[in-house]
């Protein structure tokens, strides 16, 4: 439990901190966020500091790392020593940092060329792929189970099916995320939420292996992967403070695509399959308003909203900014807590 807090901890200050100074030398670089073309209601966040999810990819590193510097051992004092780090956790972070990699090209190819498109979509779905293909045999190499878990123990036995459902999932919340990220502080605050409550399910997991060992792979019932969890959570709750409303810094796509990756991978892990939908809930709302606005003008001719993704059809809606982001936070703790109670239900039905 200490190590969760520290991670967490230590994430939140590197980060708060680390931003700091990344806004005042992104400024002087002139790294700045190109606008859409469309959204000239958000001219005034031209030029505002970008790449700013390097500082919560850091964060998130410096956090889990100096979680395993233990400086006091009860009986023995004072001592200096590293803990041992379960690779298999690390490599999660790994995997999320590639996606933030990909990301980075993106957001570099913006800044260089001063314009609102980085890599070209074909470009861009093949690195994503690629990057979730290797999530996919990761999961594949250490023998997890090819049941796609409902809730729980419950699940469905989709053999191979599942690698591609893995894949397809990574790319899909990866991208979510990114589309979300639109307006400031949006993905910052839900996603620390979002981590938060994944956070609790899987330090019950630790605690409970008994029953949980039966259809999640042992590797991951363990305390490391709530710390992982806490560092990402405590890095992007940092981030939040530069960037909220006025942002002074944006994560760009180096920070949503790592936030969006994170994810799936993780629930994978611990096998909540499903719950993706409850802890993901307003990312995949986001882009499934951009996929009926595109499909609704190809075969209709006619546009379902003003803008997609949908926060900005409520911003031409003459909502404010701030309202349209807490309103979107409140909706999304809602679906979370919701999330947490059907995790809780079975194991009040099944794990006693």
């Amino acid at each position: 439990m200490i190590g969760i807090i520290v991670a967490g901890g230590l994430s939140f200050l590197f980060v708060i901190f680390s931003t700091s100074i990344g806004v005042n030398y992104f400024k002087t670089r002139n790294i700045g966020q190109p606008i859409q073309e469309e959204l000239n209601f958000h001219e005034h966040k031209k030029g505002t500091p970008t790449m700013g999810g390097v500082f919560i990819i850091l964060g998130s590193f410096v956090g889990f790392i100096l979680s395993h510097i233990n400086f006091w051992t009860i009986g023995k004092g004072y001592k200096v020593e590293l803990l041992s780090i379960k690779p298999e956790i690390f490599n999660l972070l790994l995997l999320g940092t590639l996606m933030g990699f990909v990301g980075l090209i993106d957001d570099y190819l913006k800044v260089n060329k001063n314009r609102n498109l980085g890599l070209k979509a074909k470009n861009k779905f093949i690195l994503q792929s690629i990057v979730a293909l290797l999530g996919s045999y990761y999961f594949y190499f250490l023998n997890d189970s090819t049941i796609f878990y409902l809730f729980s123990g419950f699940g469905i036995d989709v053999g191979i099916i599942k690698w591609f459902l893995i894949v397809f999932i990574i790319v899909g919340i990866t991208n979510a995320v990114n589309l979300t990220d639109g307006l400031d502080g949006l993905v910052a605050g839900s996603s620390s939420v979002s981590f938060g409550g994944i956070l609790i399910i899987a330090f019950w997991i630790f605690r409970h292996p008994d029953y949980y060992s039966n259809f999640i792979n042992p590797i991951f019932i363990s305390v490391e992967l709530a710390v992982l969890i806490s560092s990402i959570a405590g890095s992007c709750l940092g981030f939040l403070w530069w960037n909220t409303n006025p942002a002074k810094i944006i994560m760009g796509d180096v920070g949503s695509q790592f936030i969006g990756s994170m994810f799936p991978l993780i629930l994978f892990a611990i096998g909540a399959d499903t719950l993706i939908l409850f802890f993901c809930f307003l990312y995949i709302v986001e882009a499934m308003s951009v996929i009926i606005q595109v499909l609704s003008f190809r075969y209709r001719g006619k546009r379902v909203f003003k803008m997609t993704p949908i926060h900005h059809h409520f911003e031409m809606n003459n909502w404010a900014e701030t309202t349209i982001i807490v309103r979107f936070w409140i909706i999304n703790g809602i679906v979370i807590v919701i999330g947490l109670g059907l995790f809780y239900g079975d194991w009040v039905l099944f794990g006693n």
